[in-house]
């Protein structure tokens, strides 16, 4: 079976990148803190580490070729990281924060909150091209093509959840039945459905569509 390993060039060139990013955003989280003796927005940093998970799985994936050949690890790391993957677009909602704590500049806190969502849909999609590599090679890119269409509506229904039903990640393992019944219900109850339905497609296709011109730019630079 063929397997995908990036030249390690790239990968210390996408990993530095990363690191910048959040280097930045950490950054402008301390000033904020020194100008303000507040540690309001701090909340960041553990959203941040979230969206920094299903890129480090598909790292892994990538750097250990072992378990893209044995499917008792492969299927268990891809389905860790379609739960993990939400929590990249995430950090968008951050933004129901704007304005509580104004003892900054509102300017100051809109580049803070932008930083930390455009780091956060960076590591989202660097991991779903990633993916869609591996899915490619394993099946086939119209396999793969789809698996990321609905990895992206799944992940606008994972904000939903972790948004407005304060669920995490993994309550998956830890609460399945109540998720599986709450998930449900939001999806057909007259008093949700819309708010749901709403974010699923809304995050979903901004996703989908951040997605593809992710993909379009590395295909061109191939050429």
């Amino acid at each position: 079976m063929k397997t995908i390993r990036l030249p390690l060039t790239q990968m210390f060139r996408q990993h530095t990148m990363m690191l910048l990013f959040t280097a930045f955003c950490f950054g402008m989280l301390m000033v904020r803190a020194t100008f303000t003796h507040s540690l309001f927005y701090f909340f960041l940093v553990w959203n941040l580490f979230l969206a920094w998970t299903p890129f480090a799985i598909t790292t892994i994936m990538l750097d250990r070729v072992e378990i893209q050949r044995k499917a008792i690890l492969f299927y268990p790391a891809c389905f860790a990281w379609l739960l993990l993957l939400p929590n990249a677009p995430y950090l968008i909602t951050d933004f129901v924060h704007l304005g509580q704590r104004p003892n900054m500049p509102v300017w100051f806190d809109v580049l803070l909150l932008i930083s930390f969502s455009i780091t956060g849909l960076l590591l989202g999609l660097a991991s779903m091209k990633a993916m869609h590599r591996m899915l490619s090679a394993r099946f086939a890119t119209s396999f793969a093509n789809t698996a990321m269409t609905l990895a992206c509506f799944l992940s606008g229904f994972g904000v939903y959840l972790g948004r407005e039903l304060r669920y995490n990640s993994w309550d998956v393992l830890h609460s399945p039945f109540a998720l599986l019944g709450d998930t449900v219900m939001s999806l057909v109850s007259a008093d949700t459905y819309r708010t749901a339905w709403g974010i699923t497609l809304g995050f979903g296709t901004l996703m989908y569509l951040l997605y593809l011109i992710s993909r379009n730019i590395s295909i061109q630079k191939n050429l």
